[in-house]
C-alpha cells in the first residue's frame, strides 16, 4: 500500500512488522532442517475447478471434492535483495529481486500458524508490466524476479503476490510485508550482534569470516553471512538458506536476552529499520497478527519438493508439480465428503 516513513501508521506498521512479525518467524526457523529435494514434473498443470456459479471455489483432484478453507489468514514476507533505504523506481521496472519468500499461513481453528518457504530461484509465471505499469502478460523465470516489475514498493510487492499466487494455484494472499536486506545489519548491531559458528568459506568475499570459527557478527558481516552466494561454499540458494536458517536461530536468542534488559528495544529497532520496510497491513491486521504468533502453535516451516537444475545462465528449482498440488490442497483446502 505505501512505504514506511514518518505517520504514526508507519510507525507502528514498523514496530509490529519488524519487531513482533519477522522474529517470530526467526523463532520458528530454528526448529527445521534442510529438507531434501526429490524427482520433479517441471509440467505445468492446474487444479482443476468447477465452472458452475454453485461451486466456482470447489476444486476436483484425484476423483475428491475440495472447498477451500475459510478459516485461514495469509502474510506474505519478502526479504528483498537491496542496498540502503527503500525507494521508488522511475519506471515500473528494477532491479532488487525478492531473495527472501515466506509465506505465514494462519489456521483460526486449530490455533497454529504453519510457514512455507519458497526457494527464490524457483521457477515459476511471472506477472510482467510495461513500461506505463500496465499488464504485459507474463514470463517464466526465477520467482524473486517477480520484485523486479513494478515501482520498487507497492506494486513490487503486489506482483510478487501474484506471482506467488499463481505458483500456488491461485490461492488468496491477504497481505505482505516486505524489507530490504539491510534491515539484517541494522537489527544485527540493535542486539549487540549475533554470534554464529561459520558454515561456509567465505574467503574470497570476507576474509574475517572463517569456515568453522564460532564469531559474534557485526552488522556488515551478518548481511554477509545471511546474502552472501558467490564464491561462497557451492554457490547455491539451499546453502544460503541453511545459513539463514542458522543466523535466525541464533538472532531470535539474542533478542529475547536483550528485550528483557531493555525496554527501549522495540523503539530502537523501529528507529533502525523504519526506511527499509514497505507494506500493506493496516494496524489492526498488525495487531492481530502478533497476538497470534505469540498464543498460536507454530509448526515446522514446510518447502515444495522438487529438483535444483544448473541452465546456461541461472540456478533453477522446480517443483514437483503433482507434490505441489497436494501440498496446497493439505494447506488451503478441506475435502468435501
Amino acid at each position: 500500500m505505501k512505504s514506511i516513513k514518518s505517520s504514526t501508521f508507519k510507525l507502528l506498521a514498523a514496530l509490529f512488522a519488524a519487531v513482533i512479525v519477522l522474529l517470530s518467524v526467526f523463532l520458528v526457523m530454528s526448529k527445521i532442517e534442510e529438507r531434501i529435494v526429490e524427482k520433479a514434473d517441471a509440467s505445468n498443470v492446474s487444479l482443476e475447478s468447477t465452472t458452475s456459479y454453485e461451486e466456482k471455489l470447489y476444486i476436483y483432484h484425484n476423483n475428491k471434492k475440495y472447498k477451500p478453507k475459510d478459516y485461514l489468514d495469509t502474510v506474505l514476507l519478502l526479504g528483498i535483495d537491496s542496498e540502503g533505504k527503500v525507494y521508488e523506481s522511475a519506471s515500473y521496472n528494477n532491479s532488487n529481486k525478492a531473495d527472501f519468500i515466506a509465506l505465514l499461513i494462519f489456521d483460526n481453528n486449530d490455533k497454529s500458524c504453519t510457514v512455507l518457504q519458497l526457494n527464490r530461484d524457483t521457477i515459476a509465471e511471472i506477472p510482467v508490466l510495461g513500461v506505463t505499469g500496465e499488464k504485459a502478460g507474463t514470463i517464466t523465470g526465477q520467482l524473486a524476479l517477480a520484485h523486479t516489475y513494478g515501482n520498487g514498493l507497492e506494486l513490487s510487492c503486489k506482483n510478487t503476490v501474484k506471482a506467488v499466487s499463481n505458483f500456488l494455484y491461485q490461492i488468496e494472499i491477504e497481505n505482505y510485508l516486505s524489507m530490504n536486506m539491510d534491515a539484517v545489519a541494522a537489527l544485527n548491531d540493535v542486539v549487540g550482534g549475533v554470534e554464529v559458528e561459520i558454515l561456509d568459506d567465505f574467503s574470497e568475499i570476507d576474509p574475517s569470516l572463517v569456515k568453522g570459527e564460532t564469531i559474534l557478527l557485526s552488522g556488515e558481516q551478518a548481511l554477509t553471512y545471511v546474502r552472501g552466494r558467490g564464491n561462497v561454499g557451492d554457490m547455491t540458494n539451499t546453502s544460503r538458506m541453511v545459513r539463514q536458517r542458522q543466523y535466525m536461530g541464533a538472532f531470535a536468542e539474542k533478542i529475547k536476552v536483550a528485550y528483557s534488559s531493555n525496554n527501549e528495544l522495540v523503539l530502537n529497532a523501529y528507529n533502525a529499520i523504519a526506511e527499509y520496510t514497505v507494506t500493506d497491513c493496516s494496524i489492526t491486521v498488525l495487531s492481530d497478527t502478533a497476538e497470534r504468533l505469540s498464543s498460536y502453535e507454530i509448526k515446522e516451516i514446510i518447502t515444495p519438493e522438487g529438483k535444483i537444475v544448473e541452465s546456461e545462465e541461472f540456478i533453477e528449482f522446480h517443483a514437483d508439480n503433482e507434490k505441489l498440488k497436494e501440498l496446497v490442497i493439505s494447506l488451503f483446502y478441506d475435502e468435501v465428503k
